[in-house]
């Protein structure tokens, strides 16, 4: 497990509160609090037990290929929640392994996108689609760029983003900066930092992605405020 998993772990819980509505597939080693009056729970992160061979069979199955740093950071830790408002990225469960990436592979754009060698395994921010790894071109442990695909264009590639991150542990990093210094600071005020952070992604080809995000952010702020 590596220091930045564990830190983004704890900048995650330290932003968005670890509830989530109980069901009987609730992983009762999560439990952290008794279920309230309208069915909430609280949650822990567990540390993970998964095993890189369970992601290699989910790579046959589906014929992706997974980044070294992904892999590694999702099987660091059982977690029920991983939206972080910007990115929402897949949880992990004990009782449900693998079921987010599973359903992040399982429809009808990545059904598109995979034989093109693009793979989905995160969703954007705003509901424009999935983020995907790019693996058109060969990387040393799978380490691909990152991009957006716009679900609204079916698979064609004219709804593939420019690179906004150049590989995942460069999003795992901005991510983990966004979250810590969201506890004092406005969130358009971070993005530009990521820049600094992945000069050959967000800040290279993602400039103008993040600044229509941190402009989207500031007038949400300017009209409706913290």
């Amino acid at each position: 497990m590596t220091d930045l998993n564990h830190k983004f772990i704890e900048a995650y819980l330290s932003v968005f509160p670890s509830k989530t509505v109980y069901t009987d597939s609730f992983p009762l080693d999560m439990k952290a609090s008794e279920k309230d009056a309208d069915g909430w729970i609280e949650w822990k992160p567990l540390k993970g037990t998964l095993q890189e061979s369970d992601y290699r069979q989910l790579e046959k199955q589906f014929g992706i290929l997974y980044p070294k740093s992904f892999i590694d950071w999702h099987k660091s830790y059982f977690f029920l929640d991983g939206d972080c408002s910007i990115i929402r990225l897949p949880s992990s469960s004990p009782t449900q392994p693998l079921k987010d990436l599973k359903q992040s592979l399982d429809w009808f754009i990545p059904k598109q996108l995979i034989p093109q060698k693009l793979y989905p395994f995160a969703d954007e921010g705003n509901d424009t689609g999935p983020l995907v790894f790019d693996g058109r071109q060969p990387k040393r442990d799978n380490e691909f760029p990152i991009r957006v695909y716009d679900h609204e264009y079916s698979g064609d590639l004219d709804g593939l983003s420019e690179i906004i991150f150049s590989s995942f542990s460069k999003l795992l990093e901005c991510l983990t900066h966004y979250l810590t210094e969201l506890k004092t600071r406005q969130n358009f005020e971070i993005i530009p930092e990521f820049f600094q952070i992945d000069p050959n992604g967000a800040g290279k080809t993602g400039v103008d992605y993040w600044l229509s995000w941190a402009g989207m952010q500031r007038a949400n702020f300017e009209e409706f405020g913290s």
